[in-house]
């Protein structure tokens, strides 16, 4: 963690005062809150996600390349995977999320491994997950997952999503580029420009990871079409759903 990333969090947890619902006026944050994001109850398909989670943590597999700065040095697994996913309780979040709002389409684009994918598929089957824009080191861990959880809805991409004129309505959109701000800044104004429907919810990834994506962040909430934003610290969540008054809010999670 950076010194910048160190001073956010703890303004974070300082200021930070919405948790269990406390402080939110509208039923439908206060049931998403209360009854989603703040879930604390078990689901069967977190089983199966724990058991790979902790597999990856023990593993010692070194990845050649895969350094950001130094292509022919080789980097832990396990410590690749944590720098480019999320942690358990943020996955968790997504999936019940999806499970929620219940999208046509969940479209994920960033350098996420399979454990990501798994939060975000496991949550209903019926609903078609693409990934975009892999880091191609992660490929085989990434298909590795996805066939020992026998999961069958995940369709995977090497190139860039094109959100300017993709068909976002009803989507679950979530974008992770938290070290790649231009990118991530890149996509989130091709979702914007597009002339359709909007996703009912966008995530974002590392809202605060440097002052370019709190930028980034602020822009997006600033937007018409977003009327409700929560800020997890970790994770941005900005909903698109129109009867919804416009909102932000700091949640404590």
């Amino acid at each position: 963690m950076s010194l910048f990333q160190l001073k956010r969090h703890i303004a974070y947890w300082l200021t930070a005062r919405h948790r269990y619902g406390h402080g939110i006026h509208s039923p439908y944050l206060f049931g998403l809150l209360t009854n989603v994001v703040e879930n604390q109850g078990s689901y069967y398909a977190y089983e199966t996600i724990d058991k790979a989670w902790a597999s990856l943590m023990r593993s010692n597999v070194q990845v050649p390349g895969s350094a950001s700065e130094y292509e022919d040095i080789s980097e832990k697994l396990k410590l690749l995977v944590r720098r480019y996913d999320l942690l358990p309780k943020y996955g968790k979040m997504l999936f019940r999320l999806v499970n929620e709002f219940q999208p046509k389409t969940v479209i994920c684009a960033g350098p996420v491994s399979g454990m990501s994918l798994l939060y975000l598929a496991k949550a209903d089957s019926r609903i078609p997950v693409f990934h975009y824009d892999g880091k191609p080191e992660l490929l085989p861990v990434t298909n590795y997952l996805l066939e020992k959880s026998k999961v069958a809805n995940v369709s995977v991409y090497q190139d860039l999503p094109d959100f300017s004129a993709a068909e976002l309505d009803n989507s679950f959109v979530l974008i992770s580029y938290p070290e790649a701000p231009e990118r991530c800044r890149e996509l989130i104004q091709d979702i914007i420009r597009n002339q359709g429907k909007k996703p009912k919810a966008i995530v974002v990834n590392g809202i605060h990871h440097s002052s370019q994506m709190e930028t980034i962040w602020k822009e997006l909430t600033e937007q018409e079409s977003v009327r409700v934003s929560l800020d997890f610290f970790t994770l941005g969540l900005a909903i698109c759903l129109t009867d919804l008054q416009k909102e932000n809010f700091v949640i404590r999670y």
